[in-house]
C-alpha cells in the first residue's frame, strides 16, 4: 500500500474540520480562506466538495452563508439566542 493511499483516509468528518476551523478563527471565515485551509490539510479536496458540505452544513443550523459585496461569501458558526 503506497502512503499516497494512507492520507487519502479521513479521520475525522469534513464538516467537523469546517467546524473546528470555523470556532478556532472567532467564528468567521470567507470561503477562499476556508478551501486554503482544507486543502493544505486535504490535498485532495474540491471546491464542489467544499460547497456540498457548506450547504449541508448550512441546511443543519450550523453555518451561515452570505454573499459578499466583491466577490466570495463569508461563513460564520450559526449562534443561538436564549431569550
Amino acid at each position: 500500500m503506497a502512503t499516497d493511499d494512507i492520507t487519502r483516509w479521513r479521520t475525522e468528518s469534513l464538516d467537523l474540520i469546517i467546524l473546528d476551523l470555523l470556532s478556532k478563527r472567532q467564528g468567521a471565515l470567507r470561503d477562499d480562506e476556508l478551501l486554503e485551509m482544507l486543502r493544505a490539510m486535504l490535498k485532495d479536496l474540491s471546491a464542489s466538495e467544499l460547497n456540498k458540505e457548506l450547504l449541508d452544513l448550512e441546511l443543519r443550523g450550523k453555518i451561515n452563508v452570505a454573499r459578499l459585496k466583491k466577490e466570495g461569501r463569508a461563513i460564520t458558526l450559526h449562534t443561538t439566542r436564549q431569550a
